[in-house]
């Protein structure tokens, strides 16, 4: 009989708390199929102050306040709350990194009503991606697999090969990137490295694009497997090496994986579901 794996479903979204697209749904309905067939999943979301507390049931954790996360030469402070992923059957765990300047406002990546990306978006995500990390340290929680979600968790890959890539605690995590787009919002200055506390050396082949630090190039880079969601995603990573993607993708090991579903209801859900526990257990059973 295969063991249970322990799973961190990282996204920066998720239904019924907070969705503006394919992410959200996925990471809202997922977990829960995940959950049903045995596995420790449990998911981390930023937690955005337009988030409803009081309709969600969400609660600050006491122990879990004023977690340090370098952001540059600063530590900004981190606090958590939780709730629960609920269906029929099942209830997810979900942990939200709060903090109040990056995520005290309206909008997720850009402002409702200038439709402008946040200028600080970079250390809104370095702050969330590092701060998945150490709140993990803290939880005392350690799951096999890391699985990230699009460019907002791109650096968590990064960061597992680099900064703590001596840390015990993480000697055994593997990581799972999953790829929904090619966002060209996905890319900074590149004062952004340090920021990220990552050095440019690091990407000058593959990772930058004319100086520009590009998260969703790093998880490619970083992360033990790619997987895709979408034809965009699908056919963006092979078919445009004018972004660089091409190349990445020729320099890695394995290929990505196409996660193409019939829909994420009913048996759709179930099939994707067992897709990604097959991934996470082959992962799992080939640590090299």
């Amino acid at each position: 009989m295969s063991k249970n794996i322990g799973v961190l479903y990282v996204a920066s979204e998720a239904d019924p708390f907070i969705k503006t697209g394919t992410i959200g749904e996925l990471a809202g309905n997922l977990p829960k199929s995940i959950k049903a067939q045995g596995h420790d999943i449990r998911v981390m979301l930023p937690g955005y102050g337009s988030i409803n507390n009081r309709r969600f049931q969400i609660h600050n954790l006491l122990r879990m306040r004023d977690i340090d996360v370098p952001v540059g030469t600063d530590l900004e402070r981190a606090y958590i709350k939780s709730s629960y992923l609920n269906s029929e059957t099942q209830k997810v765990l979900v942990y939200f990194l709060a903090n109040d300047r990056y995520y005290n406002r309206q909008g997720l990546y850009f402002h409702p009503d200038s439709k402008k990306h946040f200028t600080d978006n970079d250390e809104r995500f370095i702050f969330f991606c590092r701060g998945v990390l150490e709140t993990l340290k803290r939880l005392q929680w350690q799951p096999q697999v890391i699985h990230c979600h699009d460019w907002q968790c791109g650096l968590i890959p990064a960061y597992l090969k680099t900064i703590y890539k001596d840390d015990p605690y993480f000697r055994n995590i593997k990581t799972v990137f999953t790829v929904y787009s090619l966002a060209s919002y996905a890319s900074f200055p590149k004062s952004t490295y340090a920021k990220a506390g990552l050095s440019s050396s690091l990407f000058e082949s593959n990772g930058g694009t004319n100086g520009k630090f590009n998260f969703l190039k790093a998880g490619l880079t970083f992360a033990d497997v790619v997987t895709t969601m979408g034809t965009k995603a699908d056919k963006g990573i092979r078919l445009a090496p004018q972004d660089g993607m091409g190349e990445i993708m020729s320099l890695r090991k394995t290929p990505a994986v196409s996660m193409m579903s019939e829909g994420l209801n009913g048996n759709g859900q179930s099939v994707l579901a067992q897709k990604f526990i097959d991934l996470y257990r082959d992962l799992v059973k080939h640590p090299g």
